[in-house]
């Protein structure tokens, strides 16, 4: 847990104010799903988490429930549901995550909408092969995405698929850095008809030849501003989360209305009599409610003030 919360403080002085996710969800055992989250975690700030493709690690399910304590609870999935399977996505909302998954057909088209929704534009794109096994050329890749805030976007040997190539007119890029290890001479000269400017990266050569001159002005810009966007990201865990009401069973929810009717803040012995629940039931639900960070709970005399952390919206019951 402190690892995830400190990754994401550390990558929010990197220029990701309000990413629209708090963690990814990959595949431990697909790297190319986990490079192209890779990107997107360097350039928003965000962290990494792995999962087999039909249940989380107990491990890792804790980290994500402590992470979700500090108001982190936007989970992206990457990857189909094949990948990862939908009964993966329903524990996490179980425990009150909110998630969205982005996957194609295959993995060219995962990569372009990664890149499309994710990014909205770019200047440059990373383009390397998504048949290869050469998995060096595959963290070279990465190397050059993470330096220069480009999505990376998979083609075949001999063909740019059509979602990769709506991709790049999305994006509007300009550049391509295109890593040619197991490309055909033809898939070079088509990524260089839609972009224009193509720099090939050649084992061998060196990589920071191939990044943009301004990078390391837009590297200094980040720091001289992080010490600014770190509090803005600690601001960000004292806001109250607007939540829906859905994320709540109807006994969970009877609480939060009988806590949010007395002005957000209650002691846990009037709730009896408020919902006609046993004290024991009370307690079971007020400990559930704490744990997901809805409830705040602390000793007041014999009992325990309970304070609404969440703003609800949407229809009750």
């Amino acid at each position: 847990m402190r690892r995830l919360l400190l990754v994401s403080l550390a990558f929010l002085a990197m220029g990701a104010l309000e990413p629209p996710y708090d963690a990814i969800l990959v595949r431990a055992d697909l790297p190319l799903e986990w490079l192209i989250s890779q990107t997107y975690s360097h350039k928003f700030g965000i962290p990494i988490v792995t999962t087999t493709p039909d249940q989380l690690d107990a491990g890792v399910k804790e980290e994500l429930l402590g992470y979700k304590r500090f108001g982190f609870n936007r989970v992206l999935i990457v990857g189909g549901e094949r990948a990862i399977y939908p009964s993966v996505q329903a524990d996490l909302e179980r425990e009150g995550f909110v998630t969205h998954r982005i996957s194609e057909a295959d993995r060219y088209g995962t990569s372009a909408r990664v890149a499309v929704e994710l990014f909205g534009q770019s200047e440059g794109a990373v383009i390397a092969s998504g048949e290869s096994k050469d998995y060096g050329a595959l963290l070279a890749a990465g190397r050059l995405a993470a330096k220069t805030g480009y999505p990376i976007l998979f083609v075949k040997a001999d063909e740019v698929p059509l979602s990769v190539s709506e991709a790049l007119r999305s994006l509007r890029v300009k550049k391509a850095l295109v890593l040619d290890q197991g490309l055909a001479d033809g898939t070079t000269d088509s990524i260089r008809s839609a972009v224009g400017e193509v720099v090939v990266v050649r084992e061998g050569g060196d990589l920071a030849a191939a990044i943009p001159r301004d990078g390391g002005y837009k590297l200094f810009l980040f720091g001289a501003f992080a010490g600014v966007v770190i509090v803005a990201g600690i601001l960000r865990l004292r806001k109250k989360e607007r939540v829906p009401y859905t994320l709540l069973t109807e006994d969970e929810e009877r609480v939060v209305r009988a806590i949010l009717e007395s002005g957000g803040e209650l002691t846990q012995d009037q709730l009896p009599e408020k919902t006609d629940f046993s004290r024991p039931k009370v307690s079971r639900i007020t400990a559930d409610l704490v744990g997901r960070a809805i409830i705040s709970k602390e000793p007041s005399g014999r009992t325990h003030k309970l304070v609404i952390k969440k703003e609800f919206y949407g229809a009750k019951r």
